[in-house]
C-alpha cells in the first residue's frame, strides 16, 4: 500500500524545519529577557502558517514553499 504525502504534511515538516532553524539562530537579548528571532524568519513563517487554511496551493505558492524549504534546511 503507498501513503500519498499531502501539502499539510509537507508543510508540517517546512515549519518544523524553520521552527529548529530559528532556535538555533535566534540571539539573547542584552538584558536577558527575550531573543531576537532571524531577520525575515517571522515573515516568513506567518506566510507558511497562512498556507495551512488553503485548500489548493497555486503553483508560486508551491514555487516559494520549495525555496523556503531548501533556504532553511541548508543551514544543517
Amino acid at each position: 500500500m503507498v501513503s500519498q504525502v499531502t501539502h499539510e504534511d509537507k508543510l508540517n515538516k517546512l515549519q518544523r524545519i524553520m521552527i529548529r532553524y530559528a532556535e538555533q539562530k535566534k540571539k539573547p537579548l542584552p538584558n536577558g529577557s527575550g531573543h531576537i528571532l532571524p531577520d525575515g524568519w517571522s515573515e516568513d513563517f506567518k506566510w507558511v502558517l497562512t498556507l495551512e487554511r488553503k485548500l489548493e496551493l497555486s503553483a508560486q505558492d508551491k514555487r516559494r514553499a520549495n525555496q523556503l524549504y531548501r533556504d532553511y534546511l541548508g543551514w544543517v
